[in-house]
């Protein structure tokens, strides 16, 4: 609503977040930030179960206001720290009044945050591989996949929208693009930066990215990055992508092209090797 008002100009709509989280950080400052400790403190089950409810909501709200101001940013992280605070705010009542044992609170934070980000997102086989990553822990497989599955089939029995989908068609919207309803799902795709690649070493507002493709997240060594335009692209970064089924060929070789070393790289770097070794 913040940022498709036409009555608010670009500075007035990035106030409201500005304010927002100068009041935040005097009034309740585990709200901002990236989230991680919050997914620390979930798990380590040591939050009553009011701070519990008052962290999601406060969360939820704020990354709402942030990101629907169209502030640089994104979701894809906060979405797996709300999916931690329903986890532990679950576990912490059910121990308190069901009788569960307090170790089982980090299992279920885990839990819900791959049920959490697979019903919005709508991507389960992600959801499990991604929470799989951050933990390492092969005993969890099963019921992530448990948790995933149902998630996915109650978010599509309900008849929800994905909320990348919705996020590409509003983009695509705002670059004056057709937004065709026979384009099919919505689909996750993965690429691996190389060296000597196009977009190595360059800032993600300079590259010219392949129509209907959103950009949703970056893995850089264990970590999610927040696609933000200033944000350099380095080798060995995952570029996670979203399109659509109609699309997603056509988006998938032109980023490949632009992940992949290009041959006259690797043509350079091949005589610059034999001209050494001589």
């Amino acid at each position: 609503l913040i940022q498709d008002n036409p009555r608010l100009n670009t500075f007035t709509r990035l106030l409201i977040p500005f304010l927002l989280a100068g009041v935040l950080a005097m009034v309740y400052p585990q709200i901002l930030g990236s989230g991680h400790d919050l997914v620390m403190e979930a798990a380590s089950g040591n939050l009553m179960l009011w701070s519990f409810a008052l962290l999601f909501v406060g969360k939820l709200l704020f990354s709402s206001v942030s990101f629907g101001s169209g502030a640089p940013g994104g979701i894809f992280f906060p979405l797996l720290v709300l999916g931690s605070l329903i986890g532990g705010t679950y576990a912490t009542f059910a121990s308190q009044w069901l009788g569960l044992p307090s170790g089982y609170i980090s299992n279920f934070v885990l839990l819900a945050m791959a049920g959490y980000f697979t019903a919005i997102v709508r991507a389960p086989i992600t959801g499990i591989i991604l929470i799989f990553e951050m933990t390492g822990d092969v005993s969890q497989m099963f019921s992530l996949s448990l948790v995933s599955i149902a998630a996915y089939l109650v978010a599509t029995l309900l008849k929800s929208r994905p909320i990348y989908e919705s996020l590409l068609d509003g983009l695509l919207r705002r670059r004056g693009e057709q937004v065709t309803q026979s384009a099919g799902e919505r689909i996750l795709q993965e690429f691996v930066v190389s060296h000597g690649s196009p977009v190595h070493h360059k800032m993600i507002q300079m590259i010219s990215w392949p129509e209907h493709c959103l950009l949703v997240a970056i893995r850089r060594e264990g970590e999610e990055l927040i696609p933000k335009g200033r944000t350099i692209i380095m080798a060995g970064d995952t570029l996670v992508t979203m399109t659509d089924e109609a699309h997603a060929s056509s988006v998938y070789d032109r980023m490949e092209n632009l992940c992949l070393e290009q041959p006259e790289e690797i043509v350079k770097k091949t005589f610059e090797k034999e001209t050494g070794e001589s």
